[in-house]
């Protein structure tokens, strides 16, 4: 190997060495203490003594615990309606945001606003905006509605709230890598569909959608992933309330560790999570064969 490659080489490694040690300190360490304690019965205080190995029995209990497989229910449906939804949204605004439309720079700069913002931040300010008190009611009830609903507070109806408001915080970063895929989408594609009679929505369905099938199945697996990252919205939102109405697998995991102290029960939930979500990416990955064009 000449001396300019050699250093192109190390000059490579260093910049992702940092990369490396801190996701080895951050996540790969606790990943693997976490997998470890899944399989003892330590709680958060307990003496050195009295730790055994206890093999699947959190796992077994996982599966008869109502309050944890409700919990898994919830994160499920979060996610069935998250995912579509923002990857629906974005792709449109994209679209529509890519065409000359007026104050097209302001309006994508509104779309990304939110997702930079603070979420407990955010949050204070849907509480405001939805609570009894709030505009949101006092407007229904100038419109004639009687005992509109207090979104937050409604059982019903607060896990959809809080999908909604988690789709308008993070919209903007989908939207974002839609507008790039989109400027590789050929003109001339485009232009000989349209010679051939194909309407605008026709155009989009065969053409840009297939182009941009690679972008959406990488924004397809982030989404997923993020849809279980759902801690810190619905924390901020209604701390898993009203009852136990948004309280997902994320939420009981840290209430399990941190409320109740089983430590090891509250491993073996976060491995339970990570297996589903291995599951469905590699699910994924398989599928995409089927749809993603290269």
């Amino acid at each position: 190997m000449k001396r300019r490659q050699l250093m192109e080489t190390l000059t490579g490694y260093m910049f992702i060495v940092p990369y490396i040690l801190l996701f080895t300190i951050f996540t790969g360490i606790p990943f693997v203490i976490a997998m470890g304690l899944s399989f003892v019965n330590v709680k958060y205080i307990t003496k050195l003594d009295n730790i055994q190995f206890v093999g699947l029995e959190n796992f077994v209990r996982f599966f008869s615990d109502p309050d944890a497989l409700a919990a898994l229910e919830r994160t499920a449906i979060y996610s069935l309606i998250y995912v579509p939804l923002i990857m629906i949204i974005g792709f449109v605004l994209a679209v529509i945001l890519n065409k000359g439309v007026f104050f097209k720079k302001t309006l994508r700069s509104m779309v990304f606003l939110p997702y930079v913002s603070n979420m407990v931040a955010v949050a204070v300010v849907f509480r405001l905006l939805l609570g009894a008190r709030g505009p949101v009611v006092g407007l229904l009830l100038k419109l004639g509605v009687e005992n509109p609903p207090i979104l937050l507070t409604d059982a019903k109806l607060v896990l959809p709230t809080v999908v909604a408001i988690a789709v308008w915080k993070s919209v903007g970063l989908n939207m974002i890598v839609y507008l790039a895929a989109l400027q590789g989408v050929p003109k001339a594609l485009n232009e000989a569909a349209r010679i051939d009679g194909a309407t605008r929505f026709q155009q989009i369905i065969h053409v840009t959608l297939p182009v941009v099938s690679p972008t959406t199945f990488f924004l397809s697996i982030s989404s997923l992933i993020t849809s279980l990252q759902n801690f810190t919205v619905i924390q901020s939102l209604t701390q898993g309330g009203p009852g136990q109405a948004t309280t997902v697998m994320s939420i009981n995991i840290v209430r399990t560790a941190f409320t109740r102290f089983d430590t090891s029960y509250a491993s073996a939930q976060a491995m339970v999570m990570f297996a589903v979500v291995m599951l469905i990416t590699l699910v994924q990955w398989r599928g995409q064969k089927k749809w993603v064009t290269y």
